[in-house]
């Protein structure tokens, strides 16, 4: 299973990399456009969980103007094997992910008991998050938000939706959807209102926080967790858009297909938010937002009753 690791330099496998009988317990896919150091760091956190050796990287490198040398010298310190992948086009996130997906395992598999998908902004903290998503029921849990603390916030980012969104929220998209202006709008009185609100005593919440697993409806984008059930039980990537329909169009499938979203808070990463696409809403940003909602909203319409 440990052979040589490889650079495919736009290259698309013929065939899956894995045999049924070689194949490690856990394969994380992250997606780079740049930004390599954020890249290192994830490599360099994850050689520092336990069980690391159970574990495979595999980096889809989007920018190929991206230092080969850097890439191969992660490749020879990383102490797991590293796979980098380097498509022909720039494939954004969820494109980058699946073709990791296909080149690897092609349709049909054999799967690894555990897949994660995840920005290259992340890092993990726990020395024991591999032994704890080990110790899962793969079968019960198809698919896994773990809690991803955001390093400029402090707050966990998941879930981004407990519930399916109601008439209010959808409402308020369809409104920031109209135009760009109108959204710049709507996210500036945001801001003030939460500066506001942070001027204020907060009440005490009467609902104790809830530490156990708990099923919810969309996982956040930047790291999300699949079983080998997902793709067993016909789990694939939504890629009909470019960005940001990766938590809503997993959270339409997952229920299309009956599959349970888990909140796991004993997993926890961390999150430096914005690291590749920048903090700012700028008018390419919305434009693919609001392709990505509107082909979420096609999703739901369409859904069996």
């Amino acid at each position: 299973m440990r052979g040589p690791a490889t650079l495919a330099n736009a290259v698309r496998p013929r065939v899956p990399q894995y045999t049924a009988d070689a194949i490690p317990d856990i394969v994380i896919i992250t997606v780079q456009y740049g930004n390599f150091t954020d890249t290192a760091a994830l490599a360099a956190s994850l050689g520092k969980v336990r069980e690391s050796d159970k574990c495979e990287l595999v980096v889809v490198d989007n920018e190929t103007r991206a230092p080969t040398a850097d890439l191969e010298t992660l490749q020879r310190m990383a102490p797991f094997r590293v796979l980098v992948l380097r498509p022909l086009q720039n494939l954004f996130y969820w494109g980058g992910a699946a073709f990791a997906l296909g080149s690897l395992f092609g349709s049909e598999g054999p799967f690894p008991k555990w897949v994660i998908i995840c920005n290259n902004d992340v890092t993990i903290g726990d020395p024991g998050f591999f032994q704890n998503l080990l110790s899962l029921n793969a079968q019960q849990y198809p698919i896994v938000a773990p809690s991803i603390i955001s390093l400029a916030e402090g707050r966990d980012q998941n879930p981004i939706l407990r519930t399916p969104a109601g008439p209010l929220k959808r409402l308020k998209w369809r409104i920031y959807d109209i135009d760009y202006r109108i959204a710049r709008t709507l996210l500036a009185i945001h801001g003030i209102a939460k500066r506001l609100s942070g001027t204020f005593p907060r009440r005490r919440s009467r609902t104790p926080t809830r530490k156990s697993d708990q099923k919810v409806y969309a996982p956040h984008g930047a790291f999300m967790i699949f079983s080998s059930a997902f793709f067993e039980r016909g789990g694939t990537l939504d890629t009909t858009v470019p960005m940001f329909a990766e938590e809503l169009t997993i959270a339409a499938l997952a229920q299309r297909l009956g599959l349970p979203v888990w909140y796991c808070p004993g997993l926890q990463v961390f999150h430096r938010e914005h690291s590749t696409t920048g903090p700012g809403l700028t008018r390419a940003k919305y434009e693919m937002e609001r392709m990505a909602r509107r082909h979420y909203f096609g999703l739901i319409t369409d859904a069996p009753k």
